[in-house]
């Protein structure tokens, strides 16, 4: 089965971004980790269109913005060490384009007028208004827009392309992966006390148990089955996102993000694509069809926001399925009640932004070691202890 004699360190159940980040975390650690994956179709990280962009994040929370900030500058440094571990990551196509926060109209001002006071006094340094003539300079196909904020720092990652960089130095650190779906656990008491139940084996479908000393769960849209096996409230569920991606005869790999207040974002890639996203689809269920009312809406918000895009081709329509949970806020830390079980999922439509650093601050939990002094910890309001 490619388990090391049947049992490890850490089940890593997921091998989404936010499952890889773990998994590579915790091997760089020394862990001795193994990956179960199932491979279900529509999973986020492969869908994604990757706007990393904390200083216009719409999040308002006081104790969410250090996190924010460091999740951002975790990227690069990242790279460096999914590079010095031997992967690829050119198909990440990392790189800091910028983005502009549109508002389209006069009429937005009730919107965006709170929302550029917000994001400008948060980070005066990073983020400046520009004229709607100095945008258009920047994203040649823009329509007419109302206000622009420009933020230079944001930048720009492929979700598919940043999961196979680190899942290759996961593999390279020396984890285990294997495809098959997880049914459950095998428990009993951890020797702190009968109150804290402990997490035995994973329990495989087709499979022998896998024992190991620590379960972590990051199932994505699909968590909170796996919450049952620990009678714990896991309240994540699928949002349905299509995704279209254009081909166009222009020069895309310098421009910025064009993300309006009130509609879908624009993201520019090196050789001419442009994605355009993300639909919000919350009664969709596991469906991954591509859907003709999914396509009409992207297409139409698109030419409103770039109707210099008019012209371009169809390359192709992703659909991922964001794991949204009930408070719109991740869920990462230990299950209550448990002392080997953890959780990290429900980062939403934040999953290319906040997973990896999310990832990285739960695997220094796990291992029992002290995060970088340097680095920010998780927030308290991600705990999963709030949902009782």
């Amino acid at each position: 089965m490619g388990v090391n004699g049947g049992r490890c360190d850490v089940a890593v159940v997921g091998a989404g971004l936010v499952g890889l980040s773990l998994a590579y975390e915790l091997a760089c650690l020394g862990a001795d980790v193994t990956v179960v994956d199932a491979a279900h179709r529509g999973r986020a990280t492969d869908a994604g269109a990757g706007i990393l962009s904390p200083a216009t994040s719409h999040e308002t929370d006081a104790e969410l913005w250090p996190f924010l900030r460091q999740a951002g500058r975790h990227y690069p440094a990242l790279l460096a060490r999914l590079e010095a571990d031997g992967a690829e990551t050119a198909p990440a196509n990392y790189g800091v384009c910028g983005i502009l926060s549109l508002g389209l109209q006069a009429h937005e001002d009730e919107w965006f007028a709170p929302f550029a006071d917000v994001v400008l006094r948060r980070a005066p340094d990073e983020v400046a208004e520009i004229t709607p003539e100095e945008a258009g300079s920047l994203f040649p196909p823009l329509g007419p827009v109302h206000r622009v904020l420009h933020a230079p720092s944001a930048a720009r990652v492929d979700g598919r392309g940043m999961a196979a960089a680190l899942r290759q130095a996961a593999a390279a650190r020396g984890a285990t992966f294997v495809t098959a779906g997880a049914v459950g656990i095998t428990s009993g008491s951890s020797p702190s006390g009968p109150a804290t139940r402990r997490a035995d084996a994973l329990r495989l479908d087709r499979h022998p148990p896998l024992a190991c000393e620590a379960v972590a769960v990051a199932g994505g849209a699909w968590t909170a089955t796996v919450g049952e096996w620990f009678g714990c409230t896991l309240p994540v569920g699928p949002t349905k996102g299509q995704i279209v991606h254009l081909g166009t005869e222009f020069d895309t790999g310098r421009w910025p993000i064009a993300q309006p207040l009130m509609t879908h974002y624009l993201v520019p890639w090196p050789g001419g694509r442009v994605a355009c996203g993300g639909t919000f689809e919350t009664g969709a269920g596991y469906s991954t069809a591509v859907t003709v009312a999914g396509l009409h809406e992207l297409l139409r918000e698109c030419l409103a926001v770039a109707p210099g895009l008019l012209e371009a081709r169809h390359l192709e329509t992703r659909v991922g399925l964001r794991p949204t949970s009930a408070d719109d806020r991740a869920i990462v830390g230990r299950l209550p009640g448990w002392g080997n079980a953890w959780v990290a999922t429900g980062h939403g439509a934040n999953g290319l932004l906040q997973g990896p650093c999310s990832a990285r601050a739960l695997a220094y939990a796990i291992a029992g070691e002290e995060l970088p002094g340097d680095e920010t910890p998780l927030p308290r309001l991600f705990q999963p202890a709030r949902f009782g």
